[in-house]
This record gives structure tokens, C-alpha cells and sequence, in this order.
């Protein structure tokens, strides 16, 4: 009887693969045959799920992506308004030892985007959609009366995603001048004055 392969198991693994040697090498120092080693899988059957490195890079983001959305959901069933913003906020920007590779991926994915279109579709597509959870958490807050009705949500939303945006860069960067603790702290600082405008 043939073996049953679980081709998405494959993929995760092929991808998860792919972001450890790019944080350990940049994308320069990947290849294919080196990515097929580290998933401890066949060359051969790499290629039946990915085309090129470019490919497989996109994979590996998209897999990130949805493990943090796994997350996230998870933490805005139990919460709302600007708590729920906080933790998402926290979960994207801040930098510490079990990010660290998540970040670097996203930087080189980041690369990608500014060079080539069909990078810079796909990053369209995730930032419109985390921009949109993070308008529907400031219209909750905004609600529940914590921040003010004359708030511009949609400008708000976006300079949140700056905000945060440019937090976890320079975490990833500079780890000595923001520390994990750091970050959180410009964060909350951020959401507190919302609350007081």
C-alpha cells in the first residue's frame, strides 16, 4: 500500500526550513538543496510544492502570517477596545530571543517587496487586512468610550501600524537601546495616550 504523504506538513516543513536559514544566512546563503537538508526531506520533492526560492520565501511568510492571526484570534475572543489592541501590537512588534528569526524573515521578505511586484501584491493583501483588525479594535475602544469619538480611525490605524511597525524594526536592530521590556513600554505609552486624547 503506498505511503500517504501530508503535502501541507511537507510545505511547513520545507518553509520552516527556509526561515532558519535565513535567519542564520540572509537569503543570499539559501538554497534550494541547503533547504531540502535542513527540513531533512529529498531535493526531488521540494520541487513538487515549490517552483523557486522566491516561492518558497513566500510560503514561509504566509506560514508566519498565519500563525500570528492563530494567535491574535485568540487573544481578541478573550479581549477588546484597546486591550486587544495592545496584545496585537506586542505580538507584532515586539523583538525578543523566539522572534528574532520571525523578524529577520519578515525584513528579507520586506526586501523582496520594495524590488519586485508580485512580493509587493502579496504584502498589500496582509497589511490591508491587518490594518483593518486594527481599525475594528480602535472603533471598539472608541465604543466602549475609551479613546474619543473625534479620533480619525482610519488615519489612527495606520499611523499604529508605523508606530509599531518602526518599534520592531529597531528592536531587531538595535537590541541593545530596545530591549523586549523597552518596547512594550513605547507601546503601552502609545495606547495611554490615546486613552488620555
Amino acid at each position: 500500500m503506498p505511503k500517504l504523504v501530508d503535502h501541507e506538513a511537507q510545505r511547513v516543513k520545507f518553509a520552516e526550513a527556509a526561515m532558519r536559514l535565513i535567519a542564520r544566512h540572509g537569503i543570499e546563503g539559501v538554497t534550494m538543496r541547503a533547504v531540502a537538508a535542513e527540513a531533512g526531506l529529498s531535493y526531488g520533492s521540494l520541487f513538487h510544492y515549490f517552483d523557486s526560492k522566491d516561492d518558497l520565501l513566500m510560503h514561509a511568510v504566509r506560514h508566519l502570517t498565519s500563525l500570528q492571526t492563530t494567535r491574535v484570534n485568540e487573544y481578541t475572543s478573550q479581549y477588546s477596545g484597546l486591550k486587544a489592541l495592545e496584545h496585537l501590537l506586542c505580538d507584532d512588534a515586539i523583538v525578543n530571543e523566539s522572534s528574532r528569526d520571525s523578524w529577520t524573515v519578515w525584513l528579507t521578505f520586506q526586501y523582496k517587496v520594495a524590488l519586485d511586484p508580485s512580493f509587493a501584491d502579496v504584502h498589500a493583501e496582509m497589511i490591508s487586512g491587518w490594518l483593518e483588525r486594527i481599525r475594528s479594535l480602535l472603533a471598539d475602544a472608541m465604543e466602549a468610550g475609551e479613546i474619543s469619538r473625534d479620533l480619525d480611525v482610519e488615519s489612527e490605524a495606520m499611523a499604529v501600524w508605523a508606530y509599531s511597525s518602526g518599534v520592531g524594526q529597531l528592536g531587531l536592530l538595535h537590541p541593545e537601546s530596545l530591549p523586549p521590556e523597552f518596547q512594550k513600554r513605547l507601546i503601552t505609552t502609545y495606547l495611554d495616550r490615546l486613552r488620555a486624547g
